[in-house]
């Protein structure tokens, strides 16, 4: 029996394809690569604006990030360096999962504070800069929007600020800024 070149060549270059795309799936980034930008220890040396919204002051953090076990999350622990100024010496602290949702393709956050308990959102990432958008309670009463947006400027260096509008996004003022540098 006789077969044609062609049709044994036509299953092979297909095979073949199949192999090189599943190849190119392999070696592209996941999306939860990008979480490790956050992983290392920080030290964070910030300054708090005098605006309508806090009292000028400065202050400076430690902060911890790692994956936990099989890198789906990473968990970052950050705790104040300073006695809390409306609180007496009570340190403050904050713990932070980041993750990636693959049912809504994006990136998440959950924030816990001792006083208060849990919030989250979702973060916007654009490159080497990450937006938390926040909706904060004023103490006029109603609610502000709000965002933390750090730029990821070096392997070891984040600028950042905090930022509030009072109208909607039309205007943001920026109550703190503040650097975080890698030391470990």
């Amino acid at each position: 029996m006789r077969v044609s070149k062609k049709i044994l060549v036509a299953p092979a270059a297909l095979c073949l394809l199949a192999l090189t795309a599943g190849a190119a799936a392999q070696d592209s980034p996941s999306p939860r690569d990008k979480l490790a930008v956050w992983a290392g220890h920080w030290k964070r040396h910030g300054e708090v604006k005098e605006t309508q919204f806090a009292h000028a002051r400065t202050f400076d953090y430690d902060v911890k990030c790692s994956f936990l076990p099989f890198g789906a999350y990473m968990a970052c622990s950050s705790v104040s360096l300073m006695p809390d100024p409306n609180h007496g010496n009570r340190i403050s602290n904050t713990a932070t999962l980041f993750y990636y949702s693959d049912v809504d393709k994006t990136f998440k956050y959950t924030e816990v504070h001792p006083e208060g308990g849990p919030s989250g959102g979702i973060a916007r990432v654009d490159g080497n800069v990450w937006i938390e958008p926040r909706e904060i309670q004023r103490q006029s009463g109603g609610t502000a929007d709000a965002h933390f947006i750090y730029n990821f400027v070096a392997p070891d260096k984040i600028l950042a600020r905090f930022e509030i509008s009072a109208d909607k996004g039309a205007h943001w003022t920026v109550v703190d800024e503040f650097v975080d540098t890698k030391v470990g």
